[in-house]
């Protein structure tokens, strides 16, 4: 019994190290019943995590299985992601780096699923943890569903459009929406074990947020908000000339503003 305790120990700590080492890149679960709750995937990396792209591929695996109902955000954040020689692109923005200090995020990889967690505080995963959470809160019931209607004008490259947030059922929480864009398919390099791949795919990456790092109030939790209420609101975003929108999308959350546990999560193309 020693001896398997010391084991544990040992298996513990490695996860413990930064830039922490991924052996097993996924481990498929069967799927549960769906009722319409998504899921989004906050992955935290950086271009010079040697063992972020494992990561990553965990996460694909994952958004394979489950398609549309998980959404993926890559952040990149902290020390693996300052640009230095060889690594001069910087993907980091203010609030992913907010997110990482605030969450006391320690390393990458790290990731949160729908920010769920225990005493009001998130539970910050390794990657060999992803696919079983994913999996248990795709199964609960939602009280939320999102609606995105983007209207993005390719000339001015202006983002304007809204976001409909409804009510499936009767509820009183402090609740705030997050609206970020992300772009896809972005080339450049990422290190990855003791190589580097310098035309490396990096997807799903932050770009920036609409409306603030902690978005907007959306209700104030002082009273209940019935079922079947709608309420919308209006965004604007002005898009950087280095970003190709023809692969960004906009990612709306809404979440508890006292747990920050996210209660829905949506994506929508803007072209």
């Amino acid at each position: 019994m020693k001896n398997i305790f010391l084991i544990f120990l040992f298996i513990a700590s490695v996860f413990l190290l930064s830039c922490d080492k991924i052996e097993d890149p996924f481990i498929p679960l069967p799927q549960k019943d769906w009722y319409g709750k998504r899921v989004l995937i906050e992955d935290y990396t950086g271009h010079t995590c040697i063992n972020c792209p494992a990561a990553a591929v965990i996460a694909a695996n994952i958004k394979a299985l489950y398609g549309e109902k998980l959404i993926i955000i890559s952040v990149h954040a902290d020390y693996f992601a300052k640009p230095v020689t060889g690594f001069p692109e910087d993907f980091r923005t203010t609030a992913g780096e907010i997110w990482y200090k605030f969450f006391g995020v320690p390393n990458n990889p790290k990731g949160m699923i729908n920010r769920k967690g225990v005493l009001n505080k998130p539970t910050i995963l390794d990657p060999g943890g992803w696919a079983s959470m994913v999996g248990n809160v795709m199964s609960e019931i939602p009280e939320v569903d999102i609606e995105i209607t983007p209207d993005y004008d390719t000339t001015t490259r202006i983002l304007k459009g809204s976001v409909k947030t409804k009510f499936l059922k009767t509820i009183r929480k402090k609740l705030k929406l997050q609206l970020v864009i992300t772009e896809d398919s972005i080339i450049a390099p990422q290190k990855n074990g003791t190589t580097t791949i310098v035309d490396y795919v990096h997807r799903h990456v932050m770009r920036g947020d609409i409306n603030g790092s902690w978005g907007e109030v959306l209700t104030n939790g002082q009273s209940n908000t019935t079922i079947d209420t709608e309420l919308s609101k209006n965004m604007q975003f002005t898009f950087d000339p280095s970003w190709k929108s023809k692969h960004c999308t906009v990612v709306a959350f809404v979440y508890d503003a006292d747990t920050y546990e996210i209660l829905q999560v949506a994506e929508k193309h803007i072209e």
